[in-house]
């Protein structure tokens, strides 16, 4: 019974266009729960089905689970690196795939797989780094790593990727031999009963025709991979298909028409005017129906154009709520970003707690309950007043969208709608926009004054009492500000003898002064308490700039001569997020506290050591700023000290 039950979820999943994230949600209630822990099957085809739909987190989270039961299951363990991989983790999927290939039941298939990934890892590596001679060390070793997989298996699959990387390592002749027998063996796998089925053999053909310079013929084989039945909705595989393309263009000729078969779509970030509150005196998105209507079309027209397959937007009234429902109506997939704590949300920018706008509260509640839809928090505290908030959500949102724009390999926009009079008021849509193009973003922009003159607006009268657009919290003294705070401590510190703290402290905490006055940028606050260190800066670059300068001082300490283990060392946790500065009367200078202090000295207790893990809010602030070399890998979904919360954590390191 309960084998037919797997099967006929199996069966569903292998449907072409199947919804994984759906079909996910479903089987994942309590009354399928045991159907997982008895059938591995469920999470290893689910977790491919996830890699292949370009959501390598979600099947990172799920394969994870499956660990727990299947633990010495090697299939998982591969999917687990590989997600990891496509999720942009190369260091550790690089230290799961090893162990991998270290285990003596390892058979020919998964060895295959292991030693391509190892390759795939290194082109990772190549397209990270804009150094000359690692481009090429780093082409190399992918290119043996291909080759043993492909003298294992004579397998198409690991061939052509040698002959790619042999290209991009400059042994031309040798790519194009790899690629004659590669079409040889495509060939005949394509012959074989059942498969035709598979879409990675024609792309395979067209990428061995590239390089042979057949563009034509590559062009005919790409055409059938990427419009085969089981390939649609699988964005993840054709974004891997398109990267050896593009990684091909660095050295061969590839034709126009070969790169318009990629159009994989764009992640789209939205901002937008509000309907306007009852105080405002000059009308800008008045609530007529007409000018509704007008609007939304308008942004149905221009993500259409765009082929948003992903959006980011909050749900306020008017614009947002209008960019939602159009995403939710062509069935993408669509994120929604809340400043704060939702009561207050609705007060702040949905219905104002009028009784004249239940309408767009049901509409955004409507939204946020929605299967589909993922909700996130900014914050999750009240709003209080604090227009910094608005600021912060929009630099989060934009990151979020980069950063999940770069999981799939394509281009980030944004669309926002704009009267063009607007001033560029602190968080509003103008500086929005502004905050986006300024680093040379590319954004379309819906005239809202433009649309607005096409119709005769007729103002609806409100009764009842107006409450102020931000009444929702009592003034205070004190406002928040968005900081980066950094905890840090000592692996092994508590195994220090009391007449060894003085050599210690002298030594550790001199090596860490020094760090800090080296700095271009230094803390505006510091403090420490035995092994302990807090920092706060204004810039999530100028805190990554601190934690890895402190991790390459610290790897170079030698602290068996402090009489502590050889393998001692720092571990880091940060966070950004808005907190109160005071005039702290016990040290005579500005400190800092609130809830995202505590959230960042929640982080570091769980943080590898000598790591820096962040959050995914200094993640996403970090993605958003142009012109540093620093990059946040995917830890995973993890449980905080002390069970304050269970978030997703970033490894902070550089690119190569």
């Amino acid at each position: 019974m309960a084998k037919d039950i797997v099967n006929r979820i199996l069966n569903q999943l292998d449907v072409p266009e199947t919804k994984v994230l759906d079909l996910l949600q479903t089987y994942q209630s309590k009354e399928f729960q045991k159907f997982w822990q008895q059938d591995g099957r469920l999470y290893r085809a689910f977790g491919k089905k996830l890699i292949s739909a370009g959501h390598p987190t979600k099947a990172f989270e799920l394969i994870r689970e499956g660990l727990n039961y299947y633990k010495e299951e090697l299939e998982l363990k591969y999917l687990s690196a590989f997600a990891l991989a496509r999720g942009g983790n190369i260091s550790k999927a690089e230290e799961s795939v090893k162990k991998l290939l270290e285990e003596p039941e390892l058979d020919e298939r998964l060895t295959v797989e292991a030693l391509s990934l190892v390759g795939r890892l290194n082109k990772d590596r190549y397209e990270r780094t804009n150094q000359p001679i690692l481009k090429l060390r780093f082409a190399q070793e992918s290119a043996r790593c291909y080759e043993r997989a492909h003298a294992l298996s004579a397998n198409s699959f690991p061939g052509i990727n040698a002959a790619t990387m042999s290209v991009l390592s400059g042994k031309a002749e040798k790519a194009r031999q790899l690629a004659t027998t590669v079409i040889e063996q495509a060939k005949a796998e394509l012959a074989k009963p059942g498969m035709e089925n598979d879409y990675w053999l024609p792309a395979t053909l067209g990428e061995a025709h590239i390089i042979l310079g057949d563009l034509k013929e590559a062009a005919s084989w790409y055409g059938k991979a990427i419009h085969h039945a089981n390939a649609k909705g699988n964005v993840g595989d054709i974004a891997s298909m398109r990267r050896n393309v593009l990684l091909l263009k660095e050295k061969l000729e590839v034709s126009e028409e070969i790169l318009e078969l990629f159009n994989l779509g764009s992640v789209v970030v939205f901002s937008g005017h509000m309907v306007d509150h009852p105080t405002r005196e000059v009308p800008r998105f008045p609530p007529d129906p007409e000018l509704e209507q007008k609007v939304s079309l308008a942004i149905k027209e221009e993500i259409e154009q765009l082929n948003a397959n992903v959006g980011y937007c909050s749900a306020a009234c008017g614009s947002d709520i209008l960019f939602a429902e159009a995403m939710l109506e062509r069935d993408a997939e669509l994120h929604i970003v809340l400043p704060f704590h939702r009561k207050d949300f609705y007060t702040a920018s949905v219905d104002f707690d009028l009784h004249e706008m239940p309408e767009w509260r049901r509409r955004c509640d409507a939204l946020l309950d929605h299967s589909t839809v993922k909700v996130h928090y900014a914050t999750t505290e009240h709003f209080l007043g604090d227009e910094v908030l608005f600021e912060f959500v929009n630099t989060f949102t934009q990151g979020l969208a980069i950063t999940r724009a770069r999981e799939l390999g394509v281009e980030p926009y944004a669309l926002v709608v704009l009267d063009p009079a607007s001033a560029k008021v602190f968080g509003g849509t103008a500086y929005f926009l502004d905050r986006w193009t300024g680093s040379g973003r590319k954004a379309q922009v819906i005239d809202l004054a433009a649309i607005r003159s096409q119709i005769v607006t007729r103002p609806r009268p409100f009764s009842g009492t107006i409450k102020s657009p931000q009444a929702t919290g009592k003034e205070r003294e004190i406002k928040r500000q968005v900081k980066v705070m950094l905890f840090s401590d000592v692996k092994n510190f508590s195994k220090l003898e009391e007449e060894q703290a003085p050599s210690f402290f002298a030594t550790f905490l001199a090596e860490v002064a020094r760090v800090i006055e080296s700095s271009q940028n230094p803390p505006l606050f510091r403090n420490t308490w035995g092994d302990g260190l807090f920092l706060v800066f204004d810039h999530v670059t100028d805190c990554a700039d601190f934690a890895m300068r402190l991790l390459d001082r610290i790897q170079g300490m030698d602290f068996e001569r402090l009489c502590l283990p050889g393998d001692t060392t720092v571990r880091m946790g940060i966070h950004a997020g808005p907190v109160y500065p005071y005039e702290d009367k016990i040290i005579n200078r500005t400190n800092f506290f609130g809830s995202h202090v505590n959230r960042a000295a929640r982080i570091e207790p769980v943080t590898t050591p000598g790591c820096a893990f962040t959050s995914e809010q200094f993640a996403a602030l970090l993605a958003v700023e142009p012109g540093h070399d620093f990059i946040c890998e995917y830890v995973g979904i993890e449980d905080l000290a002390k069970g304050y919360d269970r978030v997703p954590l970033y490894r902070l390191g550089r690119k190569q």
